[in-house]
C-alpha cells in the first residue's frame, strides 16, 4: 500500500531530507520525485533517497519535455536519449518506476493519433530493447487535454504493445480528457475493469494519480486544491471517497499519487485515512 505526494508540499518548510518524517508522520510513505527540466537529481539528494529507498517508496516523473509522439524525427530521437538516460538513473536509485507523458504535436485526427501512437509503440520497442530495463518500468500516462496523446484506450494499447510499459492511471485527467465522466463509482470501476480485462498481467502494477480538477471542452484546465469546489461552485470532482471505495473493491493494493494544487499531502492523507479505515 502506497499513498504518497508528488514533489515537496508547498505546505513543508524545511529541508529536503525533514519532509519525510513529516510525510510519515501521517501516514504517507510515497514519494513521486518531479524531474520536470531533466533527470537531474544532486548527489546530496540522491544518498538520502538511497538511505530510505525501501521506507519510502519512490517514482519519478519523466521531464514534460519528452514527447515520443512527435512528428519531428529530432524530438523522438532526443526523447529517446532522455529517457535512456531517467532508466539508468532509477536503476542507480533502485527505483522502478518512472511515469512520462505520451506527448502531442501529431495532427488531432483518428488516423493521426494511429500514427504517433504507433511512432511512439515503436521509439519505446526500440530504446528498451537497446538496455539492460532491470526492474524498472516505465508508464505513460492519462493525458489531461483532449488533444494530448493518452486517452485509455491509447494507455491500454502502449501497455499492450510495450513489453516493460504499464499503466499510470491519472483519475483527473481522465475526468477531465472526457470532459466530465467519471460521475459515479460504477463508472470508475467500468474503467479500471477495462483496463484488468486488457491488460490483466499488468494491472497489478498499476499506478495512480488522484486529486480534483477544473476542465473544460478541451479537458483539462487546472488541478484543484484538495477540498476546494470548481470555479463555478461546483463539488470538485472526480470523487476521492468513490475512488477509494473502488479501489477496496476490487482488492487493488494501491500505489496512489497525490497531484492537488499546493495541498498534495491533505489529498494523500485524506485516500489513505479512508482506505485504512
Amino acid at each position: 500500500m502506497v499513498f504518497g505526494v508528488a514533489g515537496v508540499p508547498t505546505n513543508y518548510k524545511g529541508k529536503f531530507e525533514g519532509v519525510f518524517p513529516w510525510l510519515k508522520s501521517m501516514g504517507l510513505n510515497g514519494f513521486e520525485i518531479q524531474c520536470t527540466y531533466g533527470f537531474k537529481i544532486s548527489e546530496d539528494r540522491q544518498e538520502i533517497i538511497k538511505k530510505l529507498n525501501g521506507e519510502f517508496k519512490f517514482s519519478i516523473h519523466a521531464p514534460y519535455y519528452i514527447n515520443l509522439g512527435s512528428l519531428n524525427s529530432q524530438v523522438v530521437a532526443r526523447s529517446k536519449g532522455n529517457m535512456k538516460q531517467g532508466i539508468e538513473l532509477a536503476k542507480s536509485l533502485n527505483i522502478n518506476r518512472i511515469i512520462f507523458h505520451p506527448g502531442g504535436g501529431h495532427e488531432n485526427t483518428p488516423q493521426g493519433r494511429d500514427n504517433a501512437i504507433n511512432q511512439l509503440i515503436a521509439a519505446i520497442n526500440e530504446f528498451t530493447a537497446e538496455l539492460d530495463m532491470g526492474d524498472v518500468r516505465i508508464y505513460p500516462e492519462i493525458g489531461g487535454k483532449t488533444a494530448n496523446l493518452g486517452s485509455l484506450d491509447e494507455i491500454i494499447e502502449i501497455c499492450s504493445r510495450c513489453k516493460y510499459c504499464y499503466p499510470c492511471i491519472d483519475i483527473a485527467h481522465l475526468h477531465a480528457r472526457e470532459i466530465g465522466s467519471l460521475t459515479s463509482k460504477e463508472i470508475l470501476k467500468q474503467k479500471l475493469m477495462q483496463i484488468k480485462n486488457a491488460i490483466p498481467d499488468k494491472f497489478k502494477y498499476i499506478h495512480f494519480h488522484a486529486y480534483t480538477i477544473d476542465y473544460g471542452n478541451k479537458g483539462e484546465i487546472k488541478h484543484l486544491m484538495h477540498g476546494c469546489n470548481m470555479p463555478d461552485g461546483r463539488p470538485g470532482m472526480p470523487n476521492l471517497d468513490d475512488f477509494v471505495a473502488v479501489l477496496k473493491e476490487m482488492n487493488i493494493e494501491p500505489w496512489v499519487i497525490s497531484e492537488a494544487l499546493d495541498s498534495q499531502e491533505q489529498g494523500a492523507k485524506y485516500m489513505h485515512d479512508l482506505f485504512v479505515k
